[in-house]
């Protein structure tokens, strides 16, 4: 079921106006860019990038943990989302009570010091799971670049090829390392207690469908106009307004 969504700003968010802010809560964006718009079209949503907030020790301050053109990276929380709205519709949700009960902080510290200080390999281990397993992206990912570039054709020959053919992805426009977002929040929030009904393959997961995790009390929309169910997913026709 799609989540209630309130309107609150930037600034009372920061200043607690919707309650404390929790390791393990996500953000999630609607964009109007190239990849944006990909991302979006290509998942039948409206979002199209998803973070997740998380502090690197008990005394640190609350920060964004993301994959993005830059590669995966830590933020404060204030900086982060004063550069996201510049460009981007900015969404908080918020785990419930229950599920904020069972995070553990240190867990997801300490997947960040495992995994995001080294660098991911995006164009060997999360690209072989984008293509070879099939995720919903990749088509749509080739119908992008089209059937007769050269990351077409080096998909045509994925055996020989491997890994070169993100490699290309990724000397065309970087921003297409955001495609990993999805992956890098679902495995942030299976290294700490949460149960997630499956468990999903962070690999097969689209940033929308982390919306849709049975995790938050509800969301909030940061900035912008209001739009209209924002976490819709799929061909189905946005509902008419009640009343």
């Amino acid at each position: 079921m799609e989540l209630a969504t309130d309107l609150i700003s930037i600034d009372d968010l920061l200043n607690g106006k919707c309650g404390r802010l929790s390791e393990g809560d996500v953000l999630a964006f609607h964009g109007a860019s190239t990849v944006d718009a990909f991302i979006q079209d290509a998942t039948f949503s409206s979002i199209s990038h998803v973070a997740i907030l998380m502090r690197e020790d008990p005394e640190a301050e609350l920060s964004v943990l993301e994959a993005t053109g830059a590669g995966v990276t830590v933020t404060p929380i204030d900086a982060s989302l004063a550069k996201y709205q510049e460009e981007h519709i900015c969404f908080y949700l918020p785990l419930t009570d229950q599920n904020r009960g069972r995070v553990d902080a240190a867990a997801l510290a300490g997947y960040y010091a495992a995994n995001a200080r080294q660098k991911y390999n995006y164009s060997g281990v999360f690209a072989a799971g984008l293509y070879e397993l099939d995720n919903p992206l990749f088509e749509r990912l080739m119908e992008h670049v089209g059937a007769s570039s050269p990351v077409a054709r080096a998909a045509r020959w994925w055996e020989e090829l491997a890994g070169k053919v993100w490699d290309h992805v990724f000397q065309l426009n970087p921003d297409y390392r955001r495609l990993f977002c999805s992956q890098l929040v679902t495995e942030a929030l299976l290294s700490t207690s949460l149960a997630l009904a499956g468990p999903p393959n962070p690999r097969l997961v689209v940033p929308i469908e982390v919306c849709w995790f049975n995790l938050f009390a509800r969301a909030y929309q940061l900035n912008g106009e209001p739009l209209a169910q924002p976490f819709r997913w799929g061909g189905a026709p946005i509902a008419p307004p009640a009343g």
